[in-house]
């Protein structure tokens, strides 16, 4: 009886057996289509030999006309593919937008021309992180971040190595490409209102200008995320046990004119972390004046049964900065930064700051908040009397 080749096999040279009911050896390979797609291939022959021939004339034929075709391709065309067909998958709708804006002002700007072939290691070093380490922002006129930088890099490195996964180039030139070292000036800036302007913020808030003014003032004493706010239904708050659930955030939609406001219900928060916030008695007070009026079926911010546009708020936001004199404001997670700021100089431990704010891990709400923590530690060693 034939046996089957017991060596050991080249990478992509799949599996080569005798079919004893055919009375034929046969060779299988796994191929990729030209939208990444595999599909099993499969020879026949008589013999050996002529199994392994024509499995060989096939891989050599498909990896020609392969190479010919996908190699001269601009760069440009092939990452914006990547991104609808493959790099999509597995992401929320709000990275891939982010990735889509990334790509359309980073990489088709800087490498976009350029062809499969032709991007070697020393391009992506010039061309892109190079000229993005030396040059300043478009927008900021400022020098870009080391995470600005860094998010073209990696967007064009998953795209090489899905090129290299589908036979379309060897090898990924992105491996041996070299990022900046991250700057201090890099840090998350953070923009927490004073004591004194948060007096003036809640003052303004009582002036009924804008129905949206107690959501301004509820994301300040909860350090809720804007889009966790306004996702808050009646069914969320919890006013015997003083908490609210939160399990759910408003995104932005994908076809936002289809979506009227812009932004949909999503039934996870921003890190897929389900959590409890507990209300202080001026939190709780302003839930309970909009509990009496909610329809069950509404969403507490606007009252409405459809979500809130988060753009509009933001912009309500700094009208309401503007009549409490408040200046430089960022955006509404201006609040946020002041309540985790609050509880750090209220002496509050940081796991239960970012349990409350519901952060990914502690070390993110370390490095977020790390001048306050350090200025607090100063504060408290200077207080040291030792006379």
């Amino acid at each position: 009886m034939a046996k089957s080749e017991n060596k050991r096999r080249t990478k992509g040279e799949g599996s080569l057996e005798f079919n004893e009911k055919k009375k034929k050896w046969v060779a299988r390979i796994t191929a990729h289509r030209a939208d990444g797609s595999s599909f099993r291939k499969t020879f026949e022959g008589k013999t050996q030999k002529e199994a392994k021939s024509k499995r060989d004339e096939w891989l050599r034929h498909h990896k020609e006309e392969s190479e010919r075709i996908r190699s001269n391709e601009a760069f440009g065309k092939y990452v914006n593919e990547w991104m609808e067909n493959v790099g999509r998958n597995g992401i929320k709708a709000q990275t891939y937008k982010r990735n889509v804006r990334t790509i359309r002002t980073y990489v088709v700007p800087y490498l976009g021309e350029y062809s499969l072939s032709e991007l070697d290691t020393k391009t992506i070093q010039l061309e892109l992180v190079n000229r993005m380490a030396n040059e300043p922002n478009a927008k900021t006129k400022m020098p870009n971040s080391f995470s600005t930088i860094k998010k073209p890099y990696d967007i064009v490195h998953a795209c090489l190595s899905y090129a290299v996964k589908v036979g379309d180039i060897a090898s990924n030139p992105c491996d041996n490409v070299v990022l900046p070292k991250e700057r201090k000036s890099d840090a998350r800036q953070i923009r927490p209102l004073t004591d004194e302007e948060a007096k003036r913020f809640i003052k303004a808030c009582s002036m009924g200008v804008s129905s949206y003014e107690w959501v301004c003032e509820l994301i300040l004493y909860t350090g809720l995320r804007m889009g966790e706010a306004c996702a808050l239904c009646p069914s969320d708050i919890n006013l015997k046990e003083s908490y609210i659930n939160v399990h759910a955030t408003l995104i932005e939609a994908p076809d936002r004119k289809a979506a009227g406001t812009g932004f949909v219900y999503q039934n996870k928060t921003k890190t897929n972390k389900d959590r409890m916030v507990y209300l202080g008695s001026r939190a709780k007070k302003l839930l309970e004046e909009r509990l009496e009026t909610c329809p069950a079926d509404c969403y507490l911010a606007n009252q409405k049964p459809f979500p809130t546009n988060l753009i509009y708020l933001g912009r309500e936001y700094k009208k309401v900065c503007k009549r409490a004199k408040i200046d430089n404001v960022v955006g509404l997670h201006d609040l946020r930064h002041t309540f985790a700021t609050k509880l750090i100089r209220a002496g509050v431990d940081i796991k239960t700051v970012s349990e409350q704010l519901g952060h990914s891990t502690i070390s993110f709400t370390l490095k977020t908040y790390v001048h306050t923590v350090e200025s607090e530690k100063v504060e408290k060693m200077q207080a040291l009397n030792w006379a």
